[in-house]
């Protein structure tokens, strides 16, 4: 979340050098009423869309975004695997069970389990499918929520806007109430454009992309574990996943690449199948 965080300063900076340019202040850009609906307005109309479980599972999933790095985690599973790989083809499936507990991603983990459990390959490959399809629609559902609460900040803006030009108009009788109506009218519409163009919408976008390296790291998590259970050689197995490292395809690993027609292969964040297939042909 550090792109965020630079992303966030630097409209900040260009926000606050415009003001003092121009000898402003920002206290003009404050108004309770306007702040209040566009905070509140566009969350309480979005739970008619979405439940409560898909709200708090799209905050989880921002928060799961600021702590973890891919590219990092990518490194060691890989570095696991390796590692796990030699260990099989010399001590057997059976160590496994004893290098288990030191490996801290679930999804690895529960791979790990199902080789244990003495499931065919074909098996594993159809379980572990079926989990990353499922985290995969989670994301879909997180940032279909941002994306909506993108498009509602504006238009609430609107209704802002309205309702100033409103009081504006119930008060020209009264020229001192004028300067109220205008300022809910006018920053209403700034806090929309700000909260969607600024806050929902590019962390919807970042979410899908999160969403499309989750895939990538989980399918090559999935190759990995068939790879141990099939106990291919660990130059074999280097060679598999130095592709997901250095080019984010996805190799044919055997009976560890999903067959196309199977009905299996793991879908994107929005249901839709990958550019690169699984076992890495263009679709």
């Amino acid at each position: 979340m550090l792109s965020v965080f630079f992303g966030l300063s630097g409209f900040a900076f260009s926000f606050w050098f415009v003001l003092t340019f121009h000898g402003d202040k920002f206290s003009g850009f404050f108004e309770k009423s306007a702040f209040v609906l566009l905070l509140c307005a566009p969350i309480s109309v979005i739970f008619m869309s979405h439940s409560f479980v898909d709200f708090f599972a799209g905050l989880k999933t921002l928060f799961t975004m600021a702590f973890l790095n891919q590219t990092k985690e990518m490194n060691t599973i890989a570095n696991q695997l390796s590692q796990l790989s030699s260990a099989v083809r010399s001590e057997g499936i059976g160590v496994l069970a004893r290098q288990k507990e030191g490996v801290k991603n679930l999804f690895f983990r529960d791979g790990l389990t199902l080789i244990l459990n003495s499931f065919t390959p074909e098996e594993i490959k159809h379980n572990m499918c079926a989990k990353i399809n499922a985290k995969q629609t989670q994301f879909s559902h997180a940032a279909n929520l941002f994306e909506s609460l993108g498009k509602l900040c504006p238009g609430m803006g609107l209704v802002g806007t309205i309702i100033g030009l409103v009081q504006m108009l119930a008060n020209l009788s009264d020229p001192s109430k004028l300067g109220a109506g205008m300022a809910v009218s006018l920053l209403a519409t700034l806090y929309g454009l700000i909260l969607g163009t600024v806050i929902y919408t590019p962390l919807s976008e970042k979410i899908t992309i999160y969403a499309e390296k989750s895939l990538q790291l989980d399918t090559m998590i999935m190759e990995g574990v068939i790879l141990l259970k099939e106990k291919k050689s660990n130059a074999h197995l280097r060679d598999v996943l130095s592709t997901y490292q250095n080019h984010g395809a996805k190799p044919n690993a055997g009976n560890g690449g999903a067959d196309e027609n199977n009905g299996q292969a793991p879908k994107s964040a929005y249901g839709q199948a990958p550019k690169t297939g699984i076992n890495g042909s263009r679709r």
